[in-house]
């Protein structure tokens, strides 16, 4: 699981590598890039924290391109350690779901 130091902008998105060469993303049964009907992405900044929806397009979901999308989240105020999990979850043309983590923790532990 990916750490950083807490008050840090941390990008979340649907793939990895770049735009011109990316690694997962949305994709049809074909594996080809493709924008589900809905994107919603929701996270939750720590235990105990409620739990922020957001659905494209609004903020802070930025499409990438076909099937890319990111999100910047801000770990200002979180406590001491806390761990970060989020969720994408596309449906309609495209139903897929991704969950992960991260660890935003204190630079004075």
């Amino acid at each position: 699981m990916n750490t950083y130091l807490a008050g840090n902008i941390v990008r979340v998105a649907t793939y990895s590598g770049t735009t011109a060469s990316p690694v997962g993303g949305f994709q049809d049964q074909n594996g080809v890039p493709a924008d589900p009907t809905v994107i919603t992405m929701s996270y939750r900044p720590g235990p105990g924290a409620s739990v922020i929806s957001a659905v494209y397009p609004a903020a802070p979901i930025i499409r990438d391109g076909t099937g890319l999308y990111h999100a910047d989240l801000d770990t200002t105020g979180t406590s001491p350690s806390a761990e970060w999990t989020y969720l994408w979850d596309g449906t309609g043309a495209i139903q897929a779901a991704a969950a992960n983590a991260f660890i935003a923790t204190s630079p004075f532990l």
